[in-house]
């Protein structure tokens, strides 16, 4: 009698038969688990017609010919939690915390550099409160609640100093460079997140160029939009991000400050626009904005914004002359074809990307060098070891070795048997010559001395 369930011994006490008995238990313990699987959670209403009163002795239930599967098979599993790693004890010990005024603003940005690079400046002055890798690992570099000095100069609906009422996140990448698929999974979990505590609307998730504005400059004579390019108008997706929200405020041509006088429209949004009614001139217009090289339409402004006359922005004049922002005094006279850099602070990093052939160092990244020509077939790799791949072949950006040149719209090598009189002797020729060594053209002044299995890369 100890060994019955409970609300299986009324059964006994009647004198059922023993198979009866016997046939209700292994019917209890085969069939609660999946009842209770199925089961909805429970309520405190009445019974639902649907579920049968419990009988005496239970009967098989029937099973459909085609059964389909529960709906807690088919639904789409949860999206996990992000790796995430807290590095806030890399913050200065003269840095002081201090709580925001409010938060009532997401602010999203985009490094413009590696991780390693951008690791160490954040943590420098504690210029975000988290910064998202390529791989989706999210950083904490000042906890939520800290004030973090991110937006800079901003205004929003006459609001200024954003970085008072905002939480600043930063997107390890480009403006100018797609973010990958965990970037925005881990993104979108993190804004989920900080909407919950600080019931912060979709609207109110900005991007850092919509914030950001600039005083009056040889380019531009009045309080402007267009300090900041970052995370990208033609780049960044809202969608992806889960800042879904029909509300007409979130859209990125929505701009309470402009609409109210305060300040004149960032020029890209007006590219944006012609989205709406001519993709074809959007896309032409895109492309002609996204390299980091000065022609007669994209100004040292269109490309740099607020950083145009700062140290840290190297010109590589076409003639070779390497300036820094702060050196240059006659705007007017940068020469098209002159190549601009962003956040090149050591001298290393300027003779990195500005060599003849580019090498890349620790703390620079393909994109810095080739810009958004770094995955194109014709920008060729040449690792330490020899190994030559074009764009198209690389597959782990994050592992290129320091040491590694770039060629940037270069022809595919061949043997220097091969190549022509008057390819050799192009300046820019380079030959790869055997124990990866490279040499410049320039610098040869004898190419039949080169050993018989250099290849040989001319510029396109």
């Amino acid at each position: 009698m100890a060994l019955i369930p409970r609300k299986y011994r009324s059964h006994v006490l009647v004198r059922a038969p023993v198979w009866l008995i016997c046939l209700t238990l292994l019917w209890s313990v085969s069939l609660e688990p999946k009842v209770l699987e199925a089961a909805p959670m429970a309520s405190t209403g009445p019974a639902s017609p649907a579920t049968p009163a419990p009988s005496a002795v239970p009967t098989a239930p029937a099973v459909p010919a085609n059964p389909k599967p529960s709906a807690a098979l088919t639904a789409p599993p949860a999206p996990a939690t992000p790796k995430i790693v807290d590095i806030q004890n890399r913050l200065p010990r003269s840095f002081k915390k201090r709580l925001r005024k409010s938060s009532r603003f997401i602010v999203i940005h985009s490094t413009e550099s590696g991780l390693r690079s951008a690791l160490n400046t954040v943590s420098r002055r504690g210029y975000s409160n988290y910064l998202v890798a390529r791989n989706g690992t999210i950083y904490r570099i000042l906890d939520k609640k800290y004030l973090s000095h991110h937006a800079g100069l901003s205004m929003w609906n006459g609001l200024t100093n954003i970085s008072n009422h905002s939480i600043g996140i930063e997107l390890v990448g480009y403006h100018n460079d797609p973010f990958s698929a965990s970037q925005y999974d881990a993104l979108k979990w993190l804004i989920e997140v900080l909407q919950r505590v600080y019931k912060i609307p979709d609207y109110h998730v900005l991007e850092h160029y919509r914030v950001a504005y600039g005083r009056p400059n040889r380019w531009v004579k009045r309080l402007h939009r267009g300090r900041k390019k970052d995370p990208g108008v033609f780049n960044f997706s809202r969608a992806r991000a889960g800042l879904t929200s029909k509300d007409p405020r979130n859209s990125i041509l929505y701009d309470p400050d402009v609409k109210a006088g305060r300040l004149i429209p960032d020029p890209d949004i007006d590219i944006a626009r012609v989205r709406l009614v001519d993709r074809g001139r959007y896309d032409i217009e895109v492309a002609q904005l996204s390299e980091n090289v000065i022609t007669r339409r994209n100004t040292a402004w269109r490309i740099a914004r607020g950083h145009y006359d700062e140290a840290s922005t190297v010109y590589h004049f076409p003639n070779g002359t390497v300036m820094r922002g702060n050196q240059i005094r006659n705007w007017d006279r940068i020469p098209v074809g002159t190549k601009v850099f962003l956040n090149r602070d050591r001298t290393e990093d300027v003779q990195a990307v500005t060599a003849v052939v580019p090498v890349i160092i620790k703390g620079t990244t393909a994109f810095d060098i080739a810009g958004t020509a770094y995955r194109r077939s014709d920008t060729y790799y040449i690792f330490p070891t020899g190994t030559i791949k074009h764009g198209r072949q690389v597959r782990r950006w994050d592992r290129i070795p320091p040491g590694t040149r770039v060629l940037v719209r270069y022809n595919a090598p061949v043997a220097l048997a091969s190549a022509g009189r008057q390819a050799v002797r192009r300046n820019d020729t380079v030959f790869l010559v055997p124990r990866s060594e490279v040499l410049v053209a320039a610098n040869v002044p004898d190419t039949s001395r080169l050993d018989g299995g250099t290849l040989v890369f001319t510029r396109k």
